[in-house]
């Protein structure tokens, strides 16, 4: 069976367990409710302000305006959407990492994803005691004007563990940043992330003398990753969402989908989510080949919003699982036929008054 992973601007998440193990995500943090108004601050003093409460660092890629105008209103909205409506100002989308949430330009934010599964998956391979030069936590700061190129190679150098292609991370100059108890590779994908580099790390080699430590090579970020959609990005863990008040399934309406009941090749799919309804119904029909087709005048008829964020966690489901996940707590239908994923809001069931 294959596993494909759907992935998206506003939330998305490594699944626990799947990958290896991982620190704990505080998603309570990012469904914290905000109550805020920004009337003109610029984006870097934004995502600063919002990081206590993300519980991680809220960072801004190099490639975005720092100063980019930040005009917005919260009444109660959850961490993460906020967090995402203030990235598409800046013309951006949210990655959000185990250690940091990153402001980054669209479409560049499945590689930062694809690198911290990587960096999992080969950290947890390597012997307990190389692991652990790698997952020791400490915190990390610099002043204004530090380079990347220094910051690699003075962490290194502290933790006695030799990294190659240093020489190719470019010169650069970085805002003074203060970062919290990170572990040493995360602290160096932090740095290199902007530059679309990454460490990758393997054991030491079988013949080493004395206490084995693991080695890094710098790499371009995406290099040896599966390709996943432009569209990509962070998340957190949340909860189903729950069937919107006053809006119950009409008596006698289907909420089955009309197509094949079958699964796509054996495929399943990992999705945690908060999107704007039809910007993910978009995204998914991509990912399964087919084009969507939105009946959005049943669905204003109903009183559903195309753009009401969508909330929701599924793992390993089938094709068919993953739409239900999405559609039936808005009482919407679905069918496929050929090429098209039709979506649509059935009509009201009609009211027969009694015979008198």
């Amino acid at each position: 069976m294959t596993r494909r992973r759907l992935v998206w601007p506003l939330a998305w998440m490594l699944l626990g367990g799947l990958i290896g193990a991982a620190r704990p995500c505080p998603a309570a943090d990012l469904d914290a409710p905000i109550t805020a108004t920004w009337s003109g601050i610029g984006l870097r003093a934004w995502a600063s302000r919002l990081s206590e409460s993300a519980g991680r660092p809220v960072l801004v890629d190099r490639r975005l305006d720092p100063d980019a105008v930040i005009r917005l209103e919260s009444q109660g909205e959850p961490l993460l959407d906020v967090l995402g409506r203030g990235a598409a100002l800046a013309d951006g989308e949210l990655a959000v990492l185990e250690s940091s949430i990153w402001i980054m330009p669209r479409g560049l934010s499945a590689g930062l994803l694809g690198g911290e599964a990587a960096r999992i998956a080969q950290i947890a391979s390597l012997p307990a005691r190389q692991r652990s030069r790698l997952t020791t936590t400490s915190p990390w700061s610099w002043s204004a004007g530090a380079r990347p190129r220094d910051l690699v190679t003075g962490a290194a150098a502290e933790a006695g563990i030799d990294i190659s292609g240093i020489d190719g991370v470019p010169h650069d100059h970085l805002p003074a940043m203060s970062l919290p108890e990170l572990t040493l590779a995360e602290r160096l994908d932090l740095v290199l992330a902007p530059f679309d580099l990454r460490v990758e790390w393997r054991a030491a080699p079988a013949a080493s003398r004395g206490q084995p430590v693991p080695t890094g090579r710098i790499i371009a970020i995406a290099a040896g990753l599966p390709p996943v959609p432009a569209a990509a990005s962070g998340g957190t863990q949340s909860p189903a969402r729950a069937r919107p008040p006053g809006r119950a399934v009409p008596p006698g309406a289907k909420t089955s989908p009309a197509g094949p009941k079958t699964n796509v090749a054996g495929q399943t799919y990992s999705l945690q989510v908060a999107a704007p309804l039809e910007e993910l119904l978009a995204a998914i029909a991509k990912r399964l080949g087919l084009t969507l087709d939105l009946d959005r005048e049943s669905l204003t008829k109903a009183g559903i919003a195309s753009a009401e964020i969508v909330r929701l966690t599924v793992k390993d489901a089938s094709r068919d699982a993953l739409l239900h996940a999405i559609l039936d707590p808005l009482a919407l239908r679905w069918a496929i036929d050929g090429t098209r994923l039709h979506v649509f809001a059935p009509p009201p069931p009609q009211i027969v008054p009694p015979s008198p």
